[in-house]
């Protein structure tokens, strides 16, 4: 579980990572970072109706959506909790052995008890 997380991070990381490159890419090639204002911002909506149709899709409705997507995927993601991994249940080892040799602890009731408590001891640790 914690690998899964783990890859949607890093997924998410890539995916803005490849963004602002592409993004900085096309700043550099214009010369300047307000391109972002001329995108068509109240019609991007209406522009990807054109899919449908397989018409043309304007550049600036496709970095909208992307943007979107990439906001919505990083709150989600923020807000997911992050898996907690239950350890599993470990069977003590010296409780295995403890009746290996029950004949030696059958002839000696005290030690026995004394094995037993010890056993009993180092399972609350």
């Amino acid at each position: 579980m914690q690998s899964r997380h783990r890859i949607s991070a890093l997924l998410l990381l890539a995916n803005w990572s490849l963004f602002f490159a592409i993004s900085a890419w096309i700043s550099k090639s214009q010369g300047n970072v307000l391109w972002w204002l001329k995108l068509n911002w109240s019609g991007w909506l209406s522009d990807l109706g054109s899919v449908a149709t397989l018409g043309m899709l304007p550049g600036g409705s496709v970095w909208i959506v992307w943007l979107i997507l990439s906001v919505s995927l990083t709150v989600i993601y923020l807000m997911m909790k992050s898996p907690v991994e239950q350890p599993k249940p470990v069977e003590p080892v010296a409780r295995k052995n403890l009746f290996a040799n029950g004949d030696m602890m059958e002839s000696r009731p005290e030690l026995k008890e004394k094995i037993l408590r010890l056993h009993e001891s180092l399972d609350k640790i």
